[in-house]
């Protein structure tokens, strides 16, 4: 059964990377992240680019991104 987080995100790059981090530990193959940004600008793009890069970290690390529409974050 996979299993998906979904992490919300808006102009904290840091924190991402933090709560990235985290997840990065689980060890089941059908674990995915989903990180629903809303329309951050490069450093968080930069975060998620430098999770995907490190060897055996993500089996599943997914980017969704939407222009700005206002706030879309719920």
């Amino acid at each position: 059964m996979r299993v998906s987080a979904i992490v919300s995100t808006f102009e904290r790059p840091r924190e991402l990377e933090m709560v990235l981090a985290g997840y990065a530990l689980q060890d089941d193959p059908d674990f995915e992240v989903v990180v629903a940004d809303d329309v951050s600008g490069s450093a968080t793009a930069a975060v998620i680019a430098a999770e995907v890069r490190r060897p055996s970290t993500w089996r599943r690390l997914r980017h969704v991104w939407h222009p700005d529409q206002g706030f879309c974050k719920n």
